[in-house]
């Protein structure tokens, strides 16, 4: 299937059961054919934020907010969207969220299209006192200090509290890079570059990024000739610096071309990356949990996470989403056939045994209750509670989000 440089990586807020029913159907209220609106997708239970994103770069993205009515997910258009002010080129390439805080990544990822025009950026959105309604632009833009053109910086996204994570994964002849920003004195500031020590020429460091207390992961799913690799920064005593990585985690098994840390999240002391190239294309998502003695280099992983029955290309793990407790993981594998729906796609959801993780195929299954074939449903996934959402940029043209709960 067509790869999407799209990712998805969330805040998320809350441990329960596990998602199961399709609630709702999230659509905009003006639709644009070609678009792929459920590119990416964030929440935190109770507000939904879905990327729409132009993959042609022809007009600019927007992300549609849809606030959960007191009755429940139901069916519905957005409460609210948002824009940026300038012409943001990318807009819409990553969203994450925490709080009252929404950030949208701009990163224009081909090689093409308008590459050398903009570095990216990333817009930040702050819920107003009246709540997510009307048309919004940024309260703040961010960029990296020493951004040059064609970067990508923004193609993903992560924010923890009042600190910021972006990627930018075309940075320094694509070994890649990523930026930490901190919120003081009203503004958000840079603190730190993140670099790896191995990296290369086609690393892609920063493909995926995810924050969650002190620790930051960053996913390089080119690194190792597309092996790829998932690097973690620990926060040093003194504060966010310039560093490179405290760990770097690999999983040979899942064999070449794995690209492992297409995507990744984490809780601090557990690790998710999904590398959709695993295991001869049918994917794999792999779970490293923090020693106790802190996190070191190491290619042994704590459980591998497959997609039930194994169809070569399905890019089981182009997405990946976690619980704060770390109890349930979420991974999207937009290229399922069912039925006889190519890429249709499904998501999956994996809880962890009172025993911890250990490898399984056995899972929760979702799929859109009107799925056709070429949906790419799974291509984003964010979990929050026992609420899971899911975007398939390609249904019905151009796309939509799923929500699934209890």
């Amino acid at each position: 299937m067509r790869k999407l440089w799209l990712l998805a990586l969330i805040s998320i807020l809350a441990t329960a059961a596990l998602a199961q029913v399709q609630l709702a159907e999230l659509t905009p209220s003006t639709r644009t054919s070609g678009d792929w609106f459920g590119a990416a997708v964030a929440t935190d239970g109770n507000t939904i934020a879905v990327a729409d994103f132009d993959p042609n770069i022809e007009q600019f993205g927007a992300v549609y907010i849809y606030v959960k009515p007191s009755t429940g997910w139901t069916n519905s258009t957005e409460t609210a969207k948002l824009v940026p002010s300038d012409n943001g080129i990318g807009f819409g390439t990553s969203i994450a969220m925490y709080g009252n805080v929404i950030v949208v990544g701009a990163a224009v990822t081909s090689n093409f299209a308008n590459q050398a025009q903009t570095p990216g950026a990333v817009y930040v959105y702050v819920r107003p006192a009246q709540g997510w309604y009307g048309t919004l632009t940024e309260n703040a833009k961010i960029t990296a200090s020493d951004g040059q053109n064609g970067d990508a910086f923004g193609n993903s996204v992560s924010i923890y509290q009042s600190t910021i994570v972006a990627g930018a994964f075309f940075a320094n002849n694509f070994a890649g890079r990523a930026y930490v920003f901190t919120h003081s004195a009203g503004r958000w500031n840079q603190v730190a570059e993140l670099t790896a020590t191995d990296g290369g020429l086609l690393s892609y460091l920063g493909s995926s990024v995810a924050i969650s207390g002190n620790t930051v992961v960053a996913g390089s799913e080119g690194q190792n000739n597309f092996q790829g690799a998932a690097y973690v920064f620990v926060k040093p005593s003194a504060g966010w610096t310039n560093m490179t990585q405290t760990a770097e985690l690999t999983a040979a098994q899942g064999g070449s071309s794995g690209n492992l840390g297409f995507s990744v999240a984490t809780n601090g002391s557990t690790i998710v990356a999904g590398a959709p190239g695993a295991f001869s294309g049918n994917g794999a998502a792999f779970i490293y949990e923090e020693p106790s003695t802190g996190w070191v280099n190491t290619s042994s992983y704590n459980a591998v996470l497959g997609e039930p029955g194994s169809q070569q290309g399905t890019s089981f793990g182009q997405a990946v989403a976690m619980t704060t407790g770390g109890r349930n993981v979420m991974v999207g594998a937009p290229g399922v056939t069912v039925g006889s729906n190519l890429e249709q796609g499904a998501a999956y959801v994996y809880s962890e045994k009172s025993s911890g993780w250990t490898s399984t195929r056995q899972a929760t299954q979702l799929l859109a209750s009107d799925g056709a074939a070429f949906d790419v449903f799974g291509a984003s996934v964010a979990i929050a509670g026992s609420t899971a959402v899911v975007g398939a940029p390609e249904s019905n043209s151009p796309g939509a989000a799923y929500v699934f709960g209890p």
